[in-house]
């Protein structure tokens, strides 16, 4: 083998060897997630308050997201929160993703394990992309509606059970059930953020 492609070879066997020693395991991963703080969630939440938009948003998007590479599936969730100017109206959503080799999930309703109520769900973005002789990559973007009264019910249960996160199940007309979960620290640092920005001026 000529030198060349021996450092080659060995160039690539170390960036394989140090991007492993560099990548969590999915065992780090979860330890990683569950100990984030509600200073932490508070202090990646993002306010947009430009006069020139239709409304003032908060969202979570930034604080953490579900999926380890980039190249792979893109599921993830997160909270969001818009005021109107023009009406003063509040809206509170969770905003899901869904990215998966099969067919659309087409949502219908989300449940959860405890507290909330089952409701509709709405599909607002879909995609199919990467596609090859396996299939295409189905990506879905989706959103359900929340209350502040709901983030103070499902806060309150969750500290009352000793539990990290609150989880749900998204059903659809097809394919698999995606599966999801929102941090307790997440939904506290997002209720007082809305509180905090919106002024209590929340409308069911």
């Amino acid at each position: 083998m000529p030198s060349i492609h021996r450092a080659t070879l060995a160039g690539l066997v170390l960036s394989t060897i140090a991007a492993c020693a560099i990548t969590p395991t999915l065992e780090e991963r979860e330890q990683s997630y569950l100990s984030l703080s509600e200073d932490y969630f508070r202090s990646t939440l993002n306010v947009v308050d430009d006069p020139l938009n239709p409304s003032i948003n908060i969202s979570t998007r930034e604080s953490y997201q579900d999926y380890q590479f980039s190249f792979g599936p893109k599921d993830d969730q997160f909270l969001r929160g818009m005021k109107f100017r023009d009406t003063g109206k509040v809206v509170l959503q969770g905003y899901v993703s869904s990215d998966i080799n099969g067919v659309w999930l087409s949502p219908i309703s989300i449940t959860f394990e405890h507290t909330l109520s089952t409701r509709p769900v709405d599909r607002i973005a879909f995609d199919a992309n990467r596609c090859s002789s396996y299939g295409c990559m189905h990506y879905e973007e989706m959103v359900f509606a929340l209350t502040l009264e709901e983030l103070d019910a499902a806060i309150a249960a969750l500290e009352q059970r000793g539990e990290t996160t609150l989880k749900f199940r998204i059903k659809g007309q097809n394919g698999v059930d995606r599966d999801g979960r929102f941090h307790a620290n997440e939904l506290k640092a997002f209720r007082d953020a809305v509180r905090e920005t919106f002024a209590n001026q929340v409308s069911p």
